[in-house]
């Protein structure tokens, strides 16, 4: 090889070897290396809040003054469960609750149907469970406590079945001392509990 190819041949190389561009390329791999590490742990914690943040499934208002004390509460949340009838377990009943929180994590948790009961803030509807549907109202902190029932025409259902339950309800029984309410929800069947209590 003549001298002139070897001289080039020596530039290449020291081109490549030199300590600077060792450095340079290191210190670029660790800079944009970062980069992307930061970006993919963001973009993981975005999906993963995505799929665990819990969709609101209804929208209405609930109103219950009771004495001189009046709440005025946001539902947002309509959860649907299954199970056997308190008072007849040979019964299966399904019950619609509406909360302003999700009770997803509540529900999951618990054994037996009335287990839910200790944690509804708002209003629970008994379906099947007597021939007028009968509702409890749980408010501040279960400390404000109605009972009640009401004709099935205030219950209007646009689906109708085992696995989903989608409508409104709306009723006023301020008259009586009763709640207001006027919600309209979309609730899949959450949970299928085999004992009431």
């Amino acid at each position: 090889m003549s001298a002139e190819g070897w001289m080039n041949l020596r530039g290449i190389k020291s081109k490549f070897t030199s300590p600077d561009d060792l450095m340079k390329t290191r210190y670029n791999f660790q800079r944009y290396g970062l980069r992307f590490f930061n970006g993919l742990i963001f973009f993981s914690l975005f999906m993963a809040l995505s799929f665990t943040t819990v969709k609101e499934s209804c929208q209405g208002k609930l109103f219950y003054k009771a004495g001189k004390k009046t709440f005025d509460i946001e539902l947002k949340y309509a959860h649907f469960i299954t199970g056997p009838d308190t008072f007849d377990p040979k019964k299966k009943i399904r019950r619609l609750i509406f909360t302003a929180n999700p009770l997803d994590e509540k529900i999951k948790s618990c054994k037996v149907l009335n287990c839910v009961d200790q944690y509804i803030e708002g209003i629970q509807l008994d379906l099947d469970a007597a021939p007028r549907l009968l509702y409890w109202v749980s408010v501040n902190g279960q400390l404000v406590q109605y009972s009640g029932t009401s004709v099935n025409e205030t219950l209007s259902l646009s689906t109708d079945s085992q696995e989903q339950l989608a409508g409104t309800l709306k009723f006023d029984h301020s008259a009586a001392g009763g709640p207001v309410v006027d919600v309209t929800f979309n609730a899949d069947l959450m949970k299928n509990f085999d004992e009431a209590r």
